[in-house]
């Protein structure tokens, strides 16, 4: 049974199980009106959706290519389980991972906290990770019919991308407001909200559009409105769970 990946890659591959994990609520900041009146609560004007704190203790084992550590001296068994850890570590350190865990979520996740190793007399290794997290499922990829509806996962409004492909040529298609000008036939149309491109076929159309900002998918119903009744659509995100 996997207990936990990164980047796709099973932790046993360094030789670590899950020891424990816990997951925060998100952090939340909130825009309100200034209040003199001790009784009267203040206006709350906005929230803004942080992090969250996940934190993982991993044991690794003085395991090194599959090799058993059985019968070796006690700092050969550490030397081998350091090299796991430092192994692992080099797949975290300054990057941003996406971690699997057994709760069925996935965190796109940046390292903030190492603890030091604490040994045993096994040679095993107890070390703990906090990460800043933003908890997600995967990505979902929806086939929607034009003025269509599609029901989004996410708990918070999440950017998304388009996928729009045409049986013949026309001179302007208007999807969630976006006008762009000059499509082909059978090419891939990509409004993506989430780089902040246009391409047609994987050419820059973004000079071709009325583009002011790219549309949200907000937690619900979603209505895909379009003028073109015969266009094939995608609409593909990543449902977040704040």
């Amino acid at each position: 049974m996997t207990e936990m990946t990164v980047n796709n890659i099973d932790i046993s591959n360094y030789s670590a199980r899950l020891l424990s994990y816990s997951v925060s609520g998100t952090t939340l900041t909130n825009n309100v009106s200034a209040n003199t009146n001790l009784v009267k609560m203040p206006a709350l004007y906005s929230a803004e959706y942080g992090t969250r704190t996940l934190t993982v203790t991993l044991t690794f084992s003085p395991h090194l290519d599959g090799c058993s550590a059985k019968g070796t001296e006690i700092t050969d068994r550490y030397a081998a389980a350091t090299d796991n850890i430092a192994r692992f570590e080099a797949e975290l350190i300054g990057k941003t991972v996406e971690i699997a865990l057994p709760d069925g979520y996935i965190y796109t996740s940046i390292v903030t906290s190492i603890s030091a190793a604490t040994f045993d007399s096994s040679g095993e290794h107890d070390v703990t990770y906090i990460f800043m997290a933003v908890r997600h499922k995967p990505t979902i990829t929806a086939t929607v019919a034009p003025n269509g509806k599609i029901y989004c996962q996410s708990t918070t409004p999440c950017k998304f991308k388009l996928k729009v492909t045409l049986p013949e040529q026309s001179s302007l298609l208007s999807i969630m407001g976006i006008v762009v000008i000059n499509i082909s036939a059978n090419t891939p149309l990509v409004l993506d909200g989430e780089l902040g491109l246009i391409t047609l076929g994987g050419v820059n159309k973004f000079l071709d559009s009325t583009l002011i900002d790219f549309p949200l998918l907000y937690p619900g119903t979603n209505t895909i409105s379009c003028n073109n009744s015969q266009a094939d659509i995608q609409v593909i995100y990543t449902p977040v769970y704040v």
